[in-house]
């Protein structure tokens, strides 16, 4: 073979090493040049084929309960609940000195650093804004909606007076003013003055965004100068997620709430309970509410008023009259 010949074979095994080593290198696409009438179409085309929204599960969501009156748990835990009552009458012999505070029984709910919700009305914030600011600054405490002027908002209730549908809703918006006023605190709860509501009276407190929280045990410390009796009746009701209603306006209206307190407390503990917030209670189980919740309405005896005595008229005119029997004295 000749040397031309064999230059020639070289050369074309070269040739084809070159160009099967080019073939296996990662090729880099190239890259467009986008201009203005590409970016017009792209436009277009997003246009007619607008992304599809991204689909998020969503989690199902706890409803509002209707009523509160205790919740479902195994643990031991109990809700305390003070009433802050005020109605003008209250309001009147504050202005004359009296203060409508169980001093003693507050004293010895934050001596022992106990968890309570208190239920205040408007009017008490009003009356006396310091220590309902001073009471809400307590971290141990929660702050409740009890109605401005406590009024029954269905009766018979006791004997609160009731008021229209449209002072319903005022009472109401009047009060978480008066209190966020005062304590810089918006409630979430809302409690009917004597307990005492039916289904429009529920359907305000919804629509202004709180929840109705009522109680499963009274222990009827409302003008009752007997704190064993008091403590006796709690003691005989209380369970795990029991609500329990109380009274810390004092006088007279609520005379024994802290000597009640101080052998109370003590009694639950030695039975394992510890002391919650209604936030901290409705956390732990599902909430009881009225049987079925068919029960629309809730309302307590009222006393008749006592019968009163016939009231004699004074005569307009008294004389002698001439009749078939001679002369009488009449009077009419």
């Amino acid at each position: 073979m000749s040397d031309g010949v064999l230059r020639r074979g070289a050369i074309t095994a070269v040739i084809v090493l070159l160009l099967a080593g080019t073939s296996s290198y990662t090729r880099i696409p190239h890259t467009p040049v986008i201009t203005a009438p590409t970016v017009a179409h792209a436009a277009e085309v997003q246009r007619d084929n607008p992304p599809r929204p991204l689909v998020v599960a969503s989690r199902p969501t706890t409803p509002v309960p209707r009523v509160v009156l205790g919740v479902t748990t195994t643990s031991k835990l109990v809700a305390l609940t003070f009433d802050l009552d005020m109605d003008a009458q209250m309001a009147a012999a504050a202005r004359a000195g009296a203060v409508w505070l169980n001093k003693d029984a507050l004293a010895y709910l934050e001596s022992r650093k106990l968890h309570a919700t208190l239920f205040m009305t408007g009017m008490w914030a009003d009356v006396y804004p310091a220590l309902a600011r001073e009471i809400a600054s307590n971290v141990n405490f929660e702050i409740g909606d009890h109605s401005y002027s406590h009024p029954a908002f269905h009766t018979p209730c006791y004997r609160l007076g009731g008021v229209s549908r449209a002072e319903q809703a005022r009472q109401i918006e009047r009060a978480q003013k008066a209190i966020e006023r005062a304590t810089g605190v918006l409630p979430r709860y809302f409690r009917f003055p004597g307990g005492c509501y039916d289904r429009q009276a529920l359907d305000l407190v919804h629509a202004a965004g709180l929840i109705p929280v009522q109680w499963s045990v009274n222990s009827i410390d409302a003008f009752n100068s007997y704190p064993q009796q008091i403590v006796s009746t709690v003691l005989s009701e209380v369970k795990p997620g029991s609500i329990v209603v109380m009274h810390l306006h004092g006088g007279a209206n609520a005379p024994s709430t802290g000597q009640a307190l101080r052998l109370l407390i003590p009694s639950l503990e030695k039975r394992g309970y510890q002391f919650v917030t209604i936030s901290e209670l409705l956390a732990t189980g599902t909430p009881i509410q009225p049987a079925g919740g068919q029960r629309e309405v809730s309302e307590f005896y009222q006393p008749p008023p006592p019968p009163q005595l016939p009231v004699k008229s004074t005569p307009r005119w008294c004389g002698w009259v001439i009749g078939l029997h001679g002369r009488v004295w009449v009077c009419r």
